[in-house]
């Protein structure tokens, strides 16, 4: 029922884990985890940046690329697992009204490493990036014909629901190296316009929910960092398709580094626990990393080059710090949940 509320425990997907049986804890397995590849390959794209702008060693985006696509191919085959053995636990998590976006974080993951894997194989970068994108908006079209059926609960807009619009215009910015020539280029456009009106729609809907409603469960106030998402990756699509830093580039962007700045300092106090939701935060931030890198590159903005490099350095340490407290409640046993 799409009137469930995020409240609702029973409707959340079990994020425990148990370290006795390895078997067991893979039922647990959210696809959410893949947003730990997301702002991996989103840091293995900035120091490429960086290599451009700062003249950083090259090997550094590299090296962060295969990490990203080696935790990609691993996950991907526990998931796959996880919808063998328990596909009523992988239809509960994607039926979800909240949780259910987070398979989102996957497609994006595709996109991105497709973007890494163009340099070295322009044909396999294609290939997975064609297919990340028609999985992603086949992902938008479900996601948003669920919308229309109406009967939604006020409280289950919360910043999750972003992601499928963010799909598609991670596809928009990426979709330029594929070179496709004019045809792709339109595409582009299409991926675009399908990505931009949503995600500036949902997040008036998002604010008017968080100014209007009880605070959001602590497992997401991470993902409040995603609020800052719409404006940076659609400053990144625009940037990619018109080549130029208008006014409303400028505008989005801006306005995106002020909403994380906010948000930022409201979620991340002294004292907040780490969760696995933090992978939101981190590719947030490399997000809007990477828009300041591009925002430089294109148009020679010194002051934009000092937070560039930043805010490089910040996602950076994020994104270690949040891939470290991973690595250790996974060996604890204790990966997804407190």
């Amino acid at each position: 029922m799409m009137t469930e509320s995020i409240r609702n425990k029973e409707a959340l997907p079990n994020l425990q884990t148990d370290k006795k049986d390895p078997v067991v804890t893979l039922q647990y397995l959210p696809v959410g985890l893949f947003g730990e590849t997301v702002a991996i390959s989103a840091l293995s794209i900035e120091w490429r940046q960086a290599t451009l702008l700062f003249g950083a060693a090259p090997g550094i985006p590299v090296v962060i690329g295969i990490i990203a696509i080696a935790i990609f191919i691993l996950l991907t085959v526990l998931y796959l697992l996880k919808i063998i053995k328990y596909p009523s636990s992988v239809k509960n998590e994607l039926s979800h009204p909240v949780f259910g976006n987070f398979a989102g974080t996957f497609f994006i993951s595709a996109i991105l490493i497709a973007t890494i894997i163009v340099p070295f194989s322009l044909s396999i970068g294609r290939v997975i990036w064609l297919a990340g994108t028609a999985g992603g908006v086949g992902f938008m079209y479900l996601l948003t014909v669920r919308m229309f059926n109406g009967n939604i609960d006020i409280l289950n807009a919360v910043p999750p629901i972003l992601i499928p619009g963010l799909v598609v215009l991670n596809a928009a910015t990426s979709g330029v190296g594929m070179h496709f020539g004019s045809w792709g280029k339109e595409a582009d456009l299409i991926l675009f316009s399908f990505g931009i009106i949503p995600v500036f729609s949902l997040f008036i809907i998002i604010l008017y929910r968080l100014m209007h409603r009880e605070t959001i469960d602590a497992f997401l106030q991470p993902t409040l960092l995603l609020m800052s998402a719409p404006f940076e990756v659609s400053f990144l699509a625009y940037v990619s398709q018109f080549k130029t830093i208008d006014t409303f580039a400028s505008a989005i962007f801006f306005f995106g580094l002020l909403v994380f700045v906010i948000v930022f300092f409201k979620v991340f106090k002294k004292g907040f626990p780490f969760m696995i939701s933090w992978w939101a935060a981190s590719f947030s931030l490399g997000a809007l990393a990477n828009a300041s890198l591009e925002y430089d590159i294109v148009g020679h903005d010194p002051l934009v080059k000092d937070i560039a490099a930043f805010l490089l350095i910040a996602s950076s340490i994020m994104t270690a710090i949040t891939f470290y407290c991973t690595m250790r409640r996974h060996f604890s046993g204790k990966l997804l949940h407190p």
